[in-house]
């Protein structure tokens, strides 16, 4: 603060401070496949594979899925994200994605709560529930007479008695069932009027009700007590149990029952049935989905918008090729991984982690590689043996790369290509590439695994499935894929900021401090800055047509570190004759 000397108004400019630019965090998968249970084309993040089973259960028979989280976490990946697919749409005999269910009646026989389990799947026909309506502690009384059509009662305590409750009046004669609609100190108000005439000296008793619920599976059992069907009340079901339960959701069925038959009919362990799993029957328009807007999402794409994800793998598309009579032919596969392609491009800065049809030979690879031309996918082959249950299982690879990727990503940068990793939990692979073969997979952009005698099994290639060679290494293009979110994030300010050249010079400070950073840990090459990019946002690039659009032009220019791929040694014979010459 500058030094004030006399009395006065004083104003002191200072420029507006914004956040840093940061890359922010890369080699966040989401796996793509089918389970037992679990949200359905919602992505789930998950942090170990004891958190999938508690979500998503034991792996249905066939899928991929948990072998490919499974490898994730092997080789260090730290989080990820699981999208379950399901089929939801067809004919009613057809096996689609079904909640299982129950429904509860009042004592008049007529529907009064509905039960459902929280997720499709035939998981939910295990549950079992059981209802029963109970007297509450705290019974009080009355201490004031009340009149046929009073609508109020003055009681002796009103603990255990809130908004909603029901209670039972009763005294030697009457008995009446009211719900109470407010509870100011001890005068309770009804939601009906009184039938008879009460009389505190009776004396009559006010005892309050309530609904105890229970629900259990063969591994959980949960308990909700002193819940009620009244939407006022404190203790609702549907709120109580929709917020807290991991099984099941209650809806609450409106109707006309009076209140003394209002409560539900007592059961114990009854069965909610009709769950199905909906995965005998996928097809590719199940993994591919649709896009109706933010509330009806499915598939792939609903993973729209979503800001944590960057790669994205599809173990289960192979099991659903394997089983499913609804892919007729790898065409279906195709379109499939093509619809994860576009998805991938459409973000800029996702990329796809792809695996070839299984049980092919490198040159099937070579001809599933060639129907492909993208710099946000890459192939890996071959497939890789693992022990599942301490049996030889064969797998997709794509799990146990995405875990490489991540902790490559977090460890040294994403700037560091994958590649000669060992792969953690794989014991052998599927088919062993020969050295001629490596060379033309290599140089058709098919990233191979191979093992080493006394190095372990190692991801041997880093290219991306495009023929651009300036979009060549997948490092390099997820680099600057990163690095282009990153900005676009981290200048979000700037929008709706008066388009001019202290806006151009403040943006540019910020995008080349940011650069600079990134140098500093190897990402950029180059002996300076100058060599390692350029930004350039002046009236060059903001012509006069262009701010009246209300539009700002920045151009960045990168020089990213590439991977070394070949490394060639000469090595010359020298004479004896020719050395001796040397020292005359």
């Amino acid at each position: 603060m500058s030094q004030l000397r006399a009395p006065g108004v004083y104003f002191e400019p200072s420029e507006q401070r914004v956040a840093p630019l940061e890359l922010g965090k890369t080699g966040v998968p989401v796996f793509v496949g089918v389970a037992r249970r679990g949200p359905l084309d919602r992505p789930v993040r998950v942090t170990s594979e004891v958190r999938f089973l508690e979500l998503f259960g034991e792996a249905v028979s066939g899928s991929y899925l948990l072998s490919a989280l499974r490898g994730f976490f092997d080789n260090g990946g730290d989080a990820a994200f699981v999208l379950r697919v399901a089929r939801v749409v067809g004919e009613a005999t057809e096996d689609i994605a079904r909640c299982s269910s129950a429904k509860v009646f009042d004592r008049a026989g007529v529907e009064c709560l509905e039960v459902r389990a929280q997720d499709e799947g035939a998981w939910g026909n295990h549950l079992r529930l059981s209802l029963a309506t109970r007297a509450m502690d705290g019974r009080t009384f009355l201490t004031r007479d009340a009149r046929v059509g009073d609508d109020a009662l003055q009681v002796k305590s009103s603990h255990g008695i809130s908004v909603g409750t029901t209670i039972r009046i009763t005294d030697e004669v009457n008995e009446q069932w009211v719900v109470v609609t407010r509870v100011d100190a001890k005068v309770l108000s009804l939601d009906a009027p009184l039938l008879h005439d009460l009389r505190s000296a009776a004396p009559t008793y006010v005892t309050p009700q309530s609904l105890e619920l229970r629900i259990r599976d063969q591994d959980r059992d949960e308990r909700y007590d002193h819940v009620s069907l009244h939407g006022a009340s404190p203790r609702f079901v549907e709120r109580i149990v929709n917020e807290a339960s991991r099984l099941i959701r209650c809806t609450v069925l409106r109707s006309s029952t009076p209140t003394a038959l209002a409560a539900p009919m007592d059961q114990l362990d009854g069965p909610l049935v009709g769950g199905s799993d909906g995965v005998a029957d996928l097809g590719p328009d199940d993994f591919i989905g649709h896009d109706r807007g933010p509330t009806d999402r499915r598939g792939l794409w609903g993973l729209v918008e979503h800001p944590e994800l960057d790669l994205l793998v599809l173990p289960d598309l192979m099991s659903a090729f394997k089983s499913s009579k609804r892919f007729r032919s790898l065409r279906d596969v195709e379109v499939v991984q093509d619809a994860a392609i576009a998805l991938c491009e459409r973000s800029r800065h996702w990329f796809a982690l792809l695996d070839v049809p299984p049980g092919g030979d490198f040159e099937e690879a070579l001809r599933w590689r060639q129907q492909f031309d993208s710099a946000h996918a890459a192939f890996y082959f071959p497939w890789v043996i693992t022990l599942e249950g301490g049996r030889p299982s064969t797998v997709p690879s794509c799990g146990h790369v995405a875990g490489v990727i991540s902790r490559v990503d977090r460890e040294t940068g994403i700037h560091k290509a994958p590649a000669n990793e060992v792969l953690m939990g794989v014991v052998d692979l599927a088919v062993l590439v020969q050295d001629s073969h490596l060379a033309m997979l290599n140089a058709a952009g098919i990233n191979c695994i191979r093992p080493f005698a006394a190095r372990g099994i190692r991801i041997w290639g880093a290219r991306t499935a495009s023929s651009d060679p300036e979009n060549r290494h997948l490092n390099v293009r997820r680099t600057i894929g990163s690095i282009g979110a990153a900005i676009e994030r981290g200048t979000q300010w700037a929008v709706f900021e008066p388009n001019g050249p202290d806006l151009w010079k403040r943006v540019s400070r910020s995008i080349v401090g940011f650069l600079i950073r990134l140098r500093e840990k190897g990402m950029l090459t180059g002996s300076t800055p100058e060599e390692a990019f350029y930004v350039k946002c002046d009236e060059e690039t903001n012509a006069p047509e262009d701010v009246d659009r209300g539009m700002m032009i920045s151009e960045i220019g990168l020089a990213i570190t590439r991977p070394v791929e070949f490394i060639v040694f000469r090595v010359a014979q020298r004479l004896e004759d020719q050395a001796q010459q040397t020292e005359e």
